[in-house]
């Protein structure tokens, strides 16, 4: 069998079972919902973040001068901050996921999206503590409600959402005369559905009291949470992650909206949150994957952005390179991924797919031996690289490790790119002799 009559098959396969499916994947709703309820806590997470690295800035003379102006409990900041950002992850979730999925039915979500929060806390069992007098107080304590409830927080929303919109849909409602305003109306119309929710998750709290756990949120975390964090952000799985994720780029779909949002970014924002909180090892974070393997967008193509601009022949990538660079740097490659383009284009598809996967390879090797940190921060993706691995890090090394990143992926990009280069070259002085 030939090359090519193997490369049609292949390409019809994909087009015929895979990407149907993918499709079906990228506009599942309940996928959706997740990856909005992930969008709506990165505000909270980069205020946190960035109220951790100034408290902790590992400059020495920094650290001095501030203490010397403030201080010795300069950075005591930190702690009230951190509390109110990443101290609620997993409530805000909870919220942003059960409105969005309600949303998604032509119901209105933002009842739901409270009901959910109310069940959140139906199931949390609070903590007991001794007040002043000696009395035994109950009480959700700062701390209790961050990244490491995420798993649960997010299941609890989807089933939430789901009963609610049912109910809703089923008119099991409290219904009110027209002349009421829709403000008022609406909370009638969430009383009934929000008074079997309710119940049901206090007897699910009540049930998973007398079992060994002792709790729903450590049945979820013992049973699927930590099995599925263990799987998904091993090694093995975020390489499966980051190979999916741009093969659905290639042909043309949001590979990060599909895969890496909905899917593993909720996982790796539970390892960070575990690192911070009980000083863990995990090594593959939010910041580790959108900072160490997006080196100029997905597909790790900034170094052959700059090579384009630099030293490309043909116009076509002479141009790709000087609309590219700008966006490159902010970590934005749809200028590369659609003007090369890499889309459908079985040249470009093989770096495409390898660069990011070689850089996250160096990167995780590197930190597991020690020689990098670990990204513990959270930095908008849209840092610029090598900015980015300073922040996330705390250290310096965290630039060396994107510095690697980027020369691996320049090395697996330049016998691709000097290919493409050459062929849209050709074809330019083809075109210019023909119509000569």
């Amino acid at each position: 069998m030939s090359a090519e009559t193997k490369k049609g098959g292949f390409m019809k396969f994909m087009e015929e079972k895979f990407l149907p499916v993918a499709a079906k994947l990228g506009g599942q709703r309940h996928l959706l919902a997740l990856r909005d309820g992930v969008v709506m806590v990165m505000p909270l997470l980069i205020l946190g973040a960035f109220s951790m690295i100034i408290a902790e800035f590992p400059v020495e003379a920094f650290i001095n001068f501030m203490a010397r102006v403030f201080g010795e409990n300069w950075n005591a900041f930190e702690g009230v901050i951190m509390h109110a950002t990443y101290g609620i992850v997993s409530v805000v979730a909870c919220f942003g996921v059960a409105r969005s999925l309600v949303n998604s039915y032509d119901v209105d979500g933002t009842p739901a999206g409270i009901i959910a929060m109310s069940a959140f806390f139906a199931i949390i069992v609070p903590s007991s503590l001794v007040d002043d007098a000696g009395e035994t107080v109950e009480a959700w304590i700062a701390g209790s409600l961050d990244a490491t409830l995420l798993f649960t927080a997010l299941l609890t929303a989807l089933i939430v959402g789901e009963i609610y919109r049912l109910l809703v849909q089923k008119n099991f409602t409290i219904k009110l005369p027209d002349s009421v305003p829709k403000a008022v109306s609406a909370q009638f119309t969430a009383l009934l559905p929000g008074t079997v929710i309710i119940v049901i998750f206090t007897a699910i709290r009540l049930l998973f009291a007398a079992t060994p756990w002792g709790g729903f949120p450590e049945f979820v975390t013992d049973i699927i949470s930590t099995p599925l964090r263990h799987l998904g952000t091993s090694y093995i799985g975020t390489l499966i992650a980051c190979f999916f994720e741009h093969l659905l780029w290639f042909f043309g779909l949001h590979g990060s909206a599909i895969i890496i949002f909905p899917i593993f970014e909720p996982l790796w924002l539970m390892n960070m949150a575990e690192n911070i909180s009980d000083g863990a090892r995990n090594i593959v974070t939010f910041t580790f994957y959108e900072n160490g393997v997006w080196i100029g967008g997905s597909g790790a193509t900034l170094p052959v952005v700059i090579y384009m601009l630099f030293c490309a022949k043909s116009k076509l990538l002479k141009n790709v390179g000087k609309v590219g660079i700008a966006p490159g740097i902010f970590n934005i490659n749809e200028p590369v991924t659609f003007g090369l383009p890499v889309v459908l284009n079985p040249i470009l598809m093989i770096p495409y797919i390898l660069s990011p996967i070689a850089a996250m390879t160096v990167q995780y090797i590197g930190t597991a031996i020690g020689l990098f940190p670990l990204c513990n921060n959270m930095v908008p993706w849209t840092c610029p690289i090598l900015i980015s691995g300073f922040l996330s890090t705390g250290s310096i090394m965290g630039t060396v490790a994107q510095l690697c990143g980027m020369a691996v992926s320049f090395l697996i990009w330049l016998p691709f790119i000097r290919v493409w280069d050459k062929k849209c070259y050709n074809d330019e002085l083809a075109s210019i002799e023909a119509k000569e």
